[in-house]
């Protein structure tokens, strides 16, 4: 086929699927009957122009009216629909603020609720620390228990969060395998002790699946808002503890260095103001 007469086919194609669109950009079920109903007709004219009989000509016309209403009304609608359900699923999923398989918060809205806790901490200058909880192995635990397998690990975590933290912090699925933890006015100290208890009771949670018990922990960095930091800065910090649990054996909370060093002192410093207050 040339060139030029494929161009004529695919625009023919389009005109013919344009006109049996109404101004809304659904399909007509007016004009696709119209359309089966004389393609029909054309197709029972020419059988019996061949001499074709009765019944051959009946059966010629039955099965060019159900190809027809397959390809002219079946098919479109089923096309329209699956697409109008994936647009509404993709909106959805856009407006969402809740992970679907752990039923905590997502990135998305724990994003929004570690600025929001940032902006507080720098206005009335409150310590805020933050915490990285990553599900040790969980590749380990997808090829041998399977996809189900770390999906419920995932799961258990999560579960965790509603015991092991205060009413004010806020726990959201923040990657794959990793749960991002916000304490507000909370310092490092108090934040790791609050890490601990979290890496504890994942560990003694008793996770099992399928009646087999299965070993799941988590390392844990933690780090302290430092005022005046973006939202990129803080978390990397975060991040860094964190490599660095899961580099010294995971199973672990590991303070961010800096932020402990910076709280020291910032401790030590308020202790000489003390104490030269006390001897004025």
């Amino acid at each position: 086929m040339k060139p030029e007469q494929g161009k004529e086919n695919r625009l023919a194609r389009k005109s013919w699927a344009s006109w049996l669109k109404d101004t809304q950009g659904n399909l007509s079920v007016a004009r696709a009957f119209v359309a089966i109903l004389l393609l029909t007709l054309g197709g029972a004219l020419v059988a019996s122009a061949v001499g074709v009989g009765v019944w051959q000509t009946a059966a010629v016309t039955a099965v060019l009216g159900a190809a027809l209403i397959q390809g002219l009304i079946i098919a479109p609608l089923a096309g329209d629909y699956e697409a109008q359900l994936k647009a509404r699923q993709r909106t959805i999923l856009a407006g969402s603020t809740v992970d679907a398989l752990t039923r905590i918060p997502n990135r998305r809205a724990i994003t929004s609720s570690v600025i929001e806790a940032m902006s507080y901490a720098n206005r009335y200058n409150h310590p805020l620390s933050a915490a990285l909880v990553d599900l040790d192995l969980l590749r380990n635990i997808n090829r041998d228990q399977g996809r189900k397998g770390g999906d419920k690990a995932l799961q258990a975590v999560a579960a965790v969060f509603s015991d092991a933290l205060r009413m004010p912090d806020h726990a959201g699925r923040y990657g794959d395998e990793e749960f991002l933890v916000i304490l507000p006015n909370t310092t490092l100290k108090n934040a790791s002790k609050i890490s601990e208890r979290i890496r504890a009771s994942v560990e003694n949670a008793g996770f099992q699946l399928n009646g087999k018990k299965i070993p799941v922990t988590v390392s844990i960095g933690v780090s302290q808002f430092h005022k005046g930091e973006d939202l990129e800065r803080f978390i990397a910090r975060v991040d860094k503890a964190l490599a660095a649990a899961k580099a010294g054996g995971r199973n672990r909370v590991v303070a961010e260095r800096r932020a402990a060093a910076k709280d020291s002192g910032n401790n030590r410093a308020a202790g000489e103001r003390r104490a030269k207050s006390t001897q004025v």
